[in-house]
């Protein structure tokens, strides 16, 4: 068994022969080997080894066939890790007995006896092999070819940089030396996930943040690296979605990723100094600024189709509504071209570069280092009383609080809520559960309320100025739902009131 970690990265096919002049290969070790290499993955008719993240294939080297079994292992900002077991066979058939004990559950071996070949990958591969520094090694491979499943092909265009010895940081310093002068795109789906996608001829779907799990012997450096890679795997998960699908739940997804992902700086800003993440916090606020404009002409359109489903028979709502759909396309259009920008991969694979290296390390004082290597338990206790008493502070007088006092209070629920998310696995859930829903309810009210403040903004943007008649109904429209939601925002408040501080 061995452990295989590389990054992998999608190459524009114009952009193949400059990669080949490019300086970097010229440093090879010795001269580039070209080999076609052909890939028969396999499964049951239920998939059930792709259900268990196991990967099986046959593939053609030569004269020889090897046999391959891959593990899940993890997908983290393009850099895939998976324990393998290669072996060598006679045919184009998978050998279940060669297979080692040790790397399936037995109870699920019985299911090999009825697999079969699902699709196929052909390309051509040629690999170069570097030495950045002493102790270092990796093999940089371009891949051009095709993914084949019955009637349906995908091409295959990608640069793979597996780790042969040394740290993983160097991967991604590699890519971002490449990016300066090639468009490199990070790819965090296997040729084996395309081809299961092919299959499937499944279309792009939206994914929700998985829960994040943290155990107590954990340092707080080590629960901070693991939270961000989580939020980075959100971000990209919903890429996809974004770029080539049509639910507005992408963009969303997108954006919470990159609230939390900030927030989690915010949490930690005491030992992760603002100097060594200068450009990781600019960024981040860049692609947030792009994202959350496209969030709020989704929000809006669907207010005005609610609206319009209550009074189908106002003409000017429907003429606003046919405009703000229209605006609201146009901020995709320029998601979508962000996202296309090499400064976003740039952004991704600084941040890849930026956790494996631990760079905040270079900068931090001694109490910022002893403060990493405390328990996580010690720290998040720490954060969530600091939050708990600016959540309190600014909502002391809640009956008095003026409009901006509200948004100020709003973004400190918001820190705290997520700060709660990120933490939760170190204690009762059953504690956190009734706590984190009263927080849940008072974030939703201010959050209706901010949609009220945003609704207005987009007004102005949209040019509906305060004398025409959509104006003066959203206006009178929006007056009540402030009515409304600033009742059940007091009731909200005291519920929060009530709950026991879950982290002492």
């Amino acid at each position: 068994m061995s452990v295989e970690t590389e990054l992998k990265l999608t190459i524009l096919t114009e952009d193949i022969e400059k990669f080949s002049q490019h300086p970097v290969l010229k440093s090879a070790i010795q001269p580039p080997k070209t080999q076609t290499l052909l890939s028969i993955y396999f499964d049951t008719e239920k998939q059930d080894l792709l259900q268990q993240g196991i990967g099986l294939r046959v593939r053609h080297m030569g004269k020889k066939r090897l046999q391959t079994l891959k593990t899940q292992g993890s997908v983290l900002g393009g850099l895939h890790r998976r324990h393998e077991w290669e072996t060598e066979v006679e045919s184009d058939v998978p050998q279940i007995d060669l297979i080692p004990e040790d790397a399936l559950p037995k109870r699920f071996l019985h299911k090999l006896k009825h697999i079969k070949p699902i699709f196929t990958t052909r390309f051509e591969r040629k690999t170069w092999h570097i030495t950045p520094s002493e102790n270092c090694e990796i093999e940089i491979a371009l891949d051009q070819g095709e993914v084949y499943a019955g009637e349906y092909t995908m091409p295959i265009s990608e640069v793979e940089l597996e780790l042969k010895a040394g740290s993983p940081s160097v991967l991604y310093q590699l890519a971002l030396q490449l990016q300066e002068t090639l468009r490199l795109t990070i790819e965090n789906r296997s040729k084996a996930a395309r081809g299961y996608q092919l299959h499937k001829s499944s279309e792009p779907q939206y994914y929700k943040a998985k829960s994040i799990v943290l155990t107590k012997n954990m340092s707080a450096e080590q629960a901070f690296v693991n939270i961000v890679w989580h939020c980075l795997n959100h971000l990209q998960s919903n890429e996809a979605m974004v770029l080539h699908g049509d639910d507005i739940e992408g963009v969303h997804q997108m954006r919470v990723a990159l609230r939390r992902l900030r927030s989690c700086l915010s949490v930690y800003k005491s030992i992760i100094s603002y100097k060594t993440s200068k450009f990781i916090r600019q960024e981040l606020k860049w692609i947030s600024n792009v994202l959350g404009e496209a969030r709020d002409w989704d929000v809006f359109q669907m207010t005005l189709h609610d609206i319009r489903a209550q009074v189908p028979e106002n003409k000017e709502i429907e003429a606003l509504q046919t405009l703000v759909v229209s605006l609201q396309r146009q901020s995709y259009v320029l998601v979508r071209e962000t996202l296309n920008l090499p400064r976003y991969d740039r952004l991704l694979l600084s941040l890849g570069e930026w956790l494996t290296n631990l760079s905040w390390r270079q900068t931090a004082d001694r109490n910022q280092l002893n403060t990493l290597d405390k328990s996580v338990a010690s720290f998040s206790n720490q954060q969530l009383d600091y939050h708990h008493q600016r959540v309190y502070k600014r909502g002391k007088y809640f009956d008095q609080l003026t409009p901006e006092q509200r948004h100020e209070l709003r973004i400190e629920i918001k820190k705290m809520a997520y700060s709660v998310r990120f933490f939760t696995s170190l204690y009762s859930q059953e504690s956190v559960k009734n706590y984190s829903k009263r927080l849940s309810q008072l974030q939703d009210e201010l959050g209706i309320l901010n949609d009220v403040h945003v609704a207005g903004t987009l007004l102005e943007k949209a040019n509906i100025n305060s004398n025409t008649p959509a104006r003066h109904f959203l206006e009178g429209w929006y007056t009540y739902q402030r009515m409304i939601h600033l009742e059940s925002l007091a009731q909200a408040w005291q519920n929060l009131l009530t709950q026991k501080n879950f982290w002492k």
